[in-house]
Protein backbone atom coordinates (compact mmCIF):
# COMPACT_ATOMS: atom_id res chain seq x y z
CA UNK A 1 0.00 0.00 0.00
CA UNK A 2 3.18 2.61 0.46
CA UNK A 3 4.90 1.40 -2.40
CA UNK A 4 1.89 2.45 -4.19
CA UNK A 5 1.09 5.88 -2.78
CA UNK A 6 5.13 6.12 -3.21
CA UNK A 7 4.90 5.26 -6.97
CA UNK A 8 1.81 7.42 -7.43
CA UNK A 9 3.25 10.47 -5.99
CA UNK A 10 6.64 9.95 -8.12
CA UNK A 11 4.46 10.21 -11.56
CA UNK A 12 2.02 12.73 -10.42
CA UNK A 13 5.40 14.62 -10.09
CA UNK A 14 6.82 13.54 -13.57
CA UNK A 15 3.34 14.98 -15.00
CA UNK A 16 3.17 17.79 -12.94
CA UNK A 17 7.04 19.23 -13.55
CA UNK A 18 7.01 18.48 -17.38
CA UNK A 19 3.59 20.33 -17.67
CA UNK A 20 4.47 23.39 -15.24
CA UNK A 21 8.56 24.06 -16.12
CA UNK A 22 8.73 26.02 -12.73
CA UNK A 23 8.30 22.65 -10.81
CA UNK A 24 11.21 21.08 -10.26
CA UNK A 25 12.10 17.34 -11.11
CA UNK A 26 13.86 16.25 -8.19
CA UNK A 27 16.31 14.70 -10.19
CA UNK A 28 19.44 15.80 -8.34
CA UNK A 29 17.71 14.89 -5.05
CA UNK A 30 17.30 11.11 -6.65
CA UNK A 31 20.84 11.13 -7.50
CA UNK A 32 21.90 12.17 -4.48
CA UNK A 33 20.21 9.71 -2.67
CA UNK A 34 21.53 6.92 -4.80
CA UNK A 35 24.84 7.85 -4.27
CA UNK A 36 24.63 7.76 -0.54
CA UNK A 37 22.13 4.96 -0.57
CA UNK A 38 24.18 2.66 -2.69
CA UNK A 39 26.47 0.30 -0.51
CA UNK A 40 23.26 -0.47 1.99
CA UNK A 41 21.69 -3.22 0.58
CA UNK A 42 18.62 -2.22 2.81
CA UNK A 43 17.74 0.20 0.81
CA UNK A 44 18.09 -1.41 -2.64
CA UNK A 45 14.73 -1.67 -3.85
CA UNK A 46 14.33 2.09 -3.25
CA UNK A 47 17.78 2.79 -5.51
CA UNK A 48 16.20 0.66 -8.31
CA UNK A 49 13.09 2.89 -7.71
CA UNK A 50 15.17 6.19 -8.25
CA UNK A 51 16.79 5.14 -10.90
CA UNK A 52 13.44 4.24 -12.52
CA UNK A 53 12.29 7.44 -11.89
CA UNK A 54 15.53 8.99 -13.38
CA UNK A 55 14.95 6.69 -16.68
CA UNK A 56 11.02 8.00 -16.73
CA UNK A 57 13.03 11.64 -16.54
CA UNK A 58 15.06 10.78 -19.25
CA UNK A 59 12.29 9.77 -20.98
CA UNK A 60 10.14 12.47 -20.88
CA UNK A 61 12.53 15.06 -21.20
CA UNK A 62 13.82 13.79 -24.25
CA UNK A 63 17.29 12.42 -22.98
CA UNK A 64 18.84 9.25 -23.53
CA UNK A 65 17.98 6.39 -21.35
CA UNK A 66 20.56 5.05 -19.50
CA UNK A 67 22.33 8.40 -19.20
CA UNK A 68 21.72 8.52 -15.41
CA UNK A 69 22.95 4.84 -14.89
CA UNK A 70 26.18 5.93 -17.01
CA UNK A 71 27.40 9.20 -15.03
CA UNK A 72 26.40 7.39 -11.44
CA UNK A 73 28.72 4.53 -12.87
CA UNK A 74 31.40 7.35 -14.16
CA UNK A 75 30.88 9.22 -11.00
CA UNK A 76 30.64 7.05 -8.12
CA UNK A 77 33.82 5.11 -9.51
CA UNK A 78 35.99 8.06 -10.67
CA UNK A 79 34.84 10.40 -8.06
CA UNK A 80 32.81 9.93 -5.65
CA UNK A 81 35.48 8.63 -3.16
CA UNK A 82 38.18 11.54 -4.15
CA UNK A 83 35.41 14.06 -3.35
CA UNK A 84 34.24 12.77 0.19
CA UNK A 85 38.20 12.93 0.92
CA UNK A 86 38.66 16.62 -0.01
CA UNK A 87 35.73 18.30 1.13
CA UNK A 88 34.97 18.30 4.61
CA UNK A 89 31.84 20.42 4.55
CA UNK A 90 29.02 18.36 4.11
CA UNK A 91 26.78 20.83 2.76
CA UNK A 92 29.53 20.87 0.00
CA UNK A 93 28.92 17.33 -0.74
CA UNK A 94 25.37 17.37 -0.66
CA UNK A 95 25.86 20.59 -3.57
CA UNK A 96 28.40 18.37 -6.08
CA UNK A 97 25.99 16.06 -5.90
CA UNK A 98 23.17 17.80 -7.16
CA UNK A 99 25.46 19.55 -9.26
CA UNK A 100 26.68 16.52 -11.21
CA UNK A 101 23.43 15.05 -11.26
CA UNK A 102 22.11 18.12 -13.49
CA UNK A 103 25.24 19.42 -15.24
CA UNK A 104 27.01 16.15 -15.93
CA UNK A 105 23.80 14.41 -16.59
CA UNK A 106 23.84 17.26 -19.45
CA UNK A 107 27.34 16.58 -20.46
CA UNK A 108 26.71 12.91 -20.61
CA UNK A 109 23.91 13.31 -23.22
CA UNK A 110 25.92 15.97 -25.48
CA UNK A 111 28.62 13.48 -25.79
CA UNK A 112 25.71 10.64 -26.85
CA UNK A 113 24.55 12.80 -29.48
CA UNK A 114 27.88 13.76 -30.35
CA UNK A 115 28.80 10.25 -30.99
CA UNK A 116 25.52 9.68 -32.56
CA UNK A 117 25.69 12.40 -34.39
CA UNK A 118 22.02 13.56 -33.45
CA UNK A 119 21.13 17.02 -32.60
CA UNK A 120 23.01 18.19 -28.86
CA UNK A 121 20.61 19.10 -26.26
CA UNK A 122 19.85 22.95 -25.46
CA UNK A 123 21.40 24.21 -21.73
CA UNK A 124 18.39 26.52 -20.30
CA UNK A 125 18.53 28.62 -17.29
CA UNK A 126 16.12 26.17 -15.45
CA UNK A 127 19.21 24.06 -14.21
CA UNK A 128 20.58 26.34 -12.25
CA UNK A 129 16.95 26.78 -10.86
CA UNK A 130 16.27 23.42 -10.24
CA UNK A 131 19.99 23.01 -8.68
CA UNK A 132 19.31 25.22 -6.53
CA UNK A 133 15.78 23.88 -5.61
CA UNK A 134 16.52 20.18 -4.86
CA UNK A 135 20.23 21.39 -2.90
CA UNK A 136 17.24 23.44 -0.55
CA UNK A 137 15.48 19.93 -0.54
CA UNK A 138 18.29 17.97 -0.07
CA UNK A 139 19.95 19.93 2.49
CA UNK A 140 16.55 18.72 4.83
CA UNK A 141 16.22 15.66 3.87
CA UNK A 142 20.34 13.80 3.99
CA UNK A 143 20.84 16.26 6.94
CA UNK A 144 23.63 13.76 8.97
CA UNK A 145 23.75 11.32 6.28
CA UNK A 146 26.76 12.24 4.55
Amino acid sequence: MRFGFFALFLVLLQIISTTFLFMPTFAGLFFTYIVLNISNEDNFFYIILSFLYLGFYELSRGFFLFSYVILFILYYYLFDEKIRNYFKCKNCILFIYVVVAYIGHFFINMLIAYILNNKLPGFSFEYFYYIAFDFVVALFVFRGKV
